[in-house]
């Protein structure tokens, strides 16, 4: 395994705890394949089998839903050094519930599911950290499912929304507005007039495209 493989890998949630040259070790008899995609390539289509780990290691990718109008909706934007599809590598129905398309040139480090095992049998440190990242992930779709699913307003929505990611006082869309409706299951105008409002009342400072700072955080929790 070349250093630039290793030294990607250890970006990622699965390996940032372990040493580089531990990372190596760990690879010895291991199997794996760097997999390319050019930009709008698909990498998985809904229903295909998940044979094992998929790790972005380089560039963009973005999990996609046909609806039945002919629209495709955006369901995430997945960033680089991130693991794909974890909750379905095991199990009865392991296979990919959305497409996996490819946003921009992209690398992907693929280990199947018996050398993932042998893999993770090495360090307890990464089996925990595997099974850290199928929780979040569990409990990340179960807030999505409550956020859509239940009586909330739009600003409700979109206030859980910026409290759950803001950081030190301050909000990063790393989605557009369009595509942030499309999660919460409104109108792209209903959730811009929300924002309107947000900045209208002082809740929220917009300092640049996509990035607020929260002005009045007791206002932006009771709504």
């Amino acid at each position: 395994m070349n250093l630039d493989i290793i030294k990607k890998l250890k970006r990622t949630e699965l390996f940032c705890d372990i040493e580089e040259k531990d990372i190596e070790k760990y690879f010895t008899g291991i199997k794996y394949e760097i997999k390319k995609y050019s930009q709008d390539e698909n990498i998985a289509f809904r229903g295909d089998e998940v044979k094992g780990l998929y790790i972005n290691l380089e560039g963009k990718a973005a999990t996609e839903m046909l609806k039945e109008s002919g629209e495709v909706k955006r369901i995430e934007e997945i960033e680089s050094f991130s693991l794909l599809a974890t909750a379905f590598i095991f199990g009865d129905k392991n296979r990919f519930p959305v497409d996996l398309n490819a946003t921009t040139p992209t690398s992907v480090f693929y280990i199947e599911k018996n050398e993932l095992i042998q893999l993770l049998k090495k360090d307890d440190r990464l089996l925990k950290k595997f099974l850290d990242g199928i929780s979040c992930k569990a409990q990340f779709l179960s807030n999505h499912l409550w956020n859509n699913f239940t009586n909330k307003t739009i600003g409700e929505k979109f206030s859980q929304y910026i409290l759950e990611n803001q950081k030190n006082g301050f909000f990063q869309m790393k989605i557009s507005v369009k595509d942030l409706a499309e999660y919460f299951d409104v109108s792209r105008p209903s959730l811009s007039r929300v924002i309107k409002n947000f900045l209208e009342e002082n809740i929220l400072e917009k300092i640049e495209k996509g990035r607020y700072k929260i002005i009045d955080m007791d206002r932006l929790r009771a709504q």
